[in-house]
């Protein structure tokens, strides 16, 4: 009998069928696609386990329970399986003919060998894939004989195997990207390439890889005669083995659009060179602590040490007193380097100099614009073209519609996750990897896809697009799943949509009849009309199953992110991100971002506003403007206590001589350009500075709009009070006399001096 015959005859067709050996080699099968089966031996591990369930919930039908230990043993009956006994157990074995649990199995059983010509039928992937879809197909003929016998079949389990069936033919042609796609989330258990660790045996990783500039950087350091030792950390999930991969790739001169033949160990000695790379400094022996660090400090090898904080400070804190220091002055040190702002830092040890690069303290969201454009790339999608599931498949209708408004769509996304970023929620690229997947593919798997299709339900389009999905929603109801996952955590948090914008208000809503209004989008015009009248209130037709509030919130995303405005009329963009300054913010990022004198000196008037408020305690209204150009520090009792109109003047700066305002550009780690407006010191105060952030800047707009009910982050304040202080060390002013500020009934300040003079006070006005 070959192979295939024998394959086909595991399950029994008939009123009996069981796919559970057929399942155990599926699962099998697909872990040594994923390069996590290695050799020819098959463990009873979790990941077995795991990947055994995961089948059973797609392909089987109700009645078939979670039991693989049984297909595992029983196995061992045909000429592909193998089972190795335990050591003392081989008599034992040969008298079992039946198996409990899986207690029994780990007694008896070591491991399974694979035959030779079972490993041949799986020499590469494209007979993987011809084997899981032979698989599939002795599942569907065994199920389609239950189903016609009907013996030993209740009328659920019936219904469940007509759908199996149908689905099981249905997937030998499938797109396997999607499920790819779908192991980057969290929304099953089947979420394995989250991880770098398994991404780097994968074949679909290189598809969506995008190089890291600090990949060539580190590269570059390692391979000079003089070079720094590398310490690369960051945040889980910010790409720290990643980089590490590639690194390894370049210096081992591996293809980089190739898999990995096995995972990388926890230290990789590169052959031919003086290079190793530390994988994870977690997974070290702390007993080979000192020697590690004398190798390290040797200058005979050169390191990339990937290492999260923690490791990093208990290695090095551990080792102190090798430098001639205390484990307190080390943490310091390591703290220091950390947590440098540009992301990179220069640490001297001894003689050993060490180049630290934090990756949570770089930009990555172009780097993640970047995996995102490699995700729709219609290459991607090419195997899709010709299956007759094609023009309804919502995952497709997606990747359609992202690619047909490409350069909006991309705008308006990562308009959002920047106006995140600069209010202090940083994702790390799994993060946002992972919500960019479920974006694309709303957590759809192949089974839900196919029993859609069986059922010929047509729900909305919308249900399943990336503007709703951006949410966590389907525009009707929360995805539970979906918010598990800190990116939608976070978008929820920022409030996105909830400030209305009076125009288009008036536009969608109130001359809904004149259909003066469309959306431009052939995609979803149709449902964009649904959905507008929907939401003018109840009473009318077409109603999609969802409350005119919620189709007023949809028809808002679809605005935001596919409507192409005039340059001159973007305030919807900026009142849905809730920051009226972002898109000013983003013009400066430009290389020919300019701050013309005009709107300089807008901005001076806001700030130095905002600045005297805060500096003096006292609450001044918009527009008042006096010829006092100074701005003042005083000794002030909070803003809860009394109105104080007279206040002592602590120190003072002129601010048209002694300040600027000005755009500065600053290049991170990875080479990346990031400008920022900057109030500058000069003269007395030469050297203060203060960073006026996104969340700074709106904050000053909504001052100057009547929003009262703004405040500042109290990071923010704490940023202001150092530019305070750094002003009243360099201005203080004199002992000679004292100074005091008179807030007068037209909002402006009067100076008066006070002298001590021959035993005589003097009080004079300072013009």
């Amino acid at each position: 009998m070959s192979l295939m015959e024998e394959l086909k005859s595991l399950g029994r067709p008939g009123p009996g069928f069981k796919p559970h050996k057929q399942l155990l080699l599926l699962a099998v099968v697909q872990l040594i696609r994923g390069k996590r089966i290695e050799g020819n031996r098959v463990y009873f591990d979790e990941q077995l386990k795991t990947a055994f369930k995961k089948l059973l919930s797609e392909q089987g039908s109700i009645e078939d329970r979670d039991r693989p230990y049984n297909p595992f043993f029983h196995l061992g009956s045909s000429s592909f399986w193998k089972l190795v006994p335990n050591p003392g157990r081989e008599a034992d074995l040969l008298k079992t003919h039946s198996i409990a649990g899986p207690s029994m199995l780990s007694d008896l059983v070591q491991y399974a060998e694979l035959s030779a010509s079972f490993l041949d039928a799986l020499r590469d992937d494209k007979s993987q894939v011809a084997m899981e879809a032979f698989l599939l197909k002795c599942i569907t003929a065994g199920y389609e004989d239950k189903v016609r016998s009907g013996q030993s079949v209740s009328g659920d389990e019936r219904i469940s195997l007509q759908r199996l069936v149908f689905t099981s033919t249905e997937t030998a042609e499938r797109n396997p990207f999607v499920e790819y796609l779908n192991s980057l989330q969290r929304l099953n258990a089947s979420n394995e390439n989250a991880l770098a660790e398994y991404q780097a045996c994968n074949p679909f990783f290189a598809q969506i890889h995008v190089r890291h500039p600090l990949t060539q950087t580190i590269v570059a350091e390692l391979q000079k005669h003089d070079g720094r030792q590398i310490i690369l950390t960051g945040h889980a999930g910010d790409g720290k083995s990643t980089i590490a991969l590639g690194v390894y790739k370049q210096l081992a001169r591996l293809p980089e659009d190739q898999p990995l033949a096995r995972q990388l160990k926890p230290r990789e000695d590169i052959a031919k060179t003086n290079i190793s790379i530390i994988k994870d400094l977690s997974e070290r022996r702390r007993e080979e602590d000192v020697a590690f660090m004398k190798e390290v400090c040797g200058f005979k090898r050169n390191f990339l040490i990937v290492s999260n904080t923690g490791a990093l400070l208990d290695l090095f804190r551990s080792q102190a007193s090798s430098f001639d220091m205390s484990s307190v002055q080390m943490e310091s040190k390591i703290l220091t380097a950390i947590t440098d702002e540009t992301g990179q830092y220069e640490l001297v040890l001894g003689n050993s100099r060490f180049l630290v690069i934090n990756l949570a303290r770089i930009d990555n969201l172009s780097l993640a614009r970047a995996i995102l454009a490699r995700m729709v790339d219609p290459a991607r999608w090419a195997s899709c073209a010709d299956l007759p599931c094609r023009a309804n498949c919502p995952i497709c209708l997606n990747v359609d519609l992202i690619n047909h408004r490409r350069d909006i769509v991309f705008e308006r996304l990562f308009l959002a996750y920047r106006r995140m970023y600069e209010y202090g929620t940083r994702l790390t690229l799994r993060q946002i990897t992972e919500h960019l997947s479920y974006l694309i593919t709303s957590g759809l798997e192949e089974i839900d896809l196919a029993e859609m299709r069986q059922q010929q339900v047509t729900p909305l389009r919308a249900e399943f697009m990336f503007f709703n999905r951006f949410f966590g929603d389907n525009g009707k109801a929360d995805h539970a799943a979906a918010l598990q996952m800190r990116a939608v955590h976070e978008v929820r948090r920022q409030g996105f949509g909830e400030r209305p914008c009076p125009t288009w208000e008036r536009k969608l809503w109130l001359k809904l009849r004149d259909r003066n209004f469309q959306l431009g989008v052939p995609d979803c015009d149709s449902e964009f009309d649904i959905l507008r009248e929907h939401g003018s209130g109840p009473g009318n037709d077409n109603q999609p199953g969802l409350t005119p509030d919620q189709a007023r919130e949809q028809v808002r995303r679809m605005l935001y992110f596919l409507y192409a405005f005039d340059k001159d009329d973007r305030s919807y963009l900026m009142q849905f991100l809730n920051s009226p300054t972002i898109l000013r913010w983003q013009d400066w990022q430009q290389q020919d971002g300019q701050l013309d004198g005009i709107e300089k000196d807008r901005l001076e008037q806001r700030i130095y506003h905002v600045l005297q408020e805060h500096f003096t305690g006292v609450r001044l209204p918009e527009g008042s403007r006096g010829h006092d150009r100074r701005l003042y520090i005083t000794l002030s009792r909070g803003k809860s206590e009394i109105r104080q109109s007279a206040q002592v003047v602590v120190a003072q700066v002129d601010w048209s001589s002694e300040i600027d305002l000005k755009l500065v550009s600053h290049m991170n780690a990875a080479g990346g350009t990031r400008t920022d407006l900057e109030l500058s010191g000069a003269g007395r105060i030469k050297g203060a500075r203060l960073v006026l952030s996104l969340p700074f800047l709106d904050y000053v707009l909504m001052r100057h709009f009547g929003e009262v009910g703004e405040t500042l982050q109290a990071a923010y304040v704490e940023r202001l009070e150092r530019f305070k202080s750094q002003v009243q060390d360099m201005a203080r002013e004199t002992r000679a006399h004292v100074m005091l500020v008179r807030l007068k009934t037209d909002h402006t300040f009067r100076r008066q001096q006070y002298t001590v003079r021959e035993g005589r006070l003097e009080v004079n006005d300072v013009l």
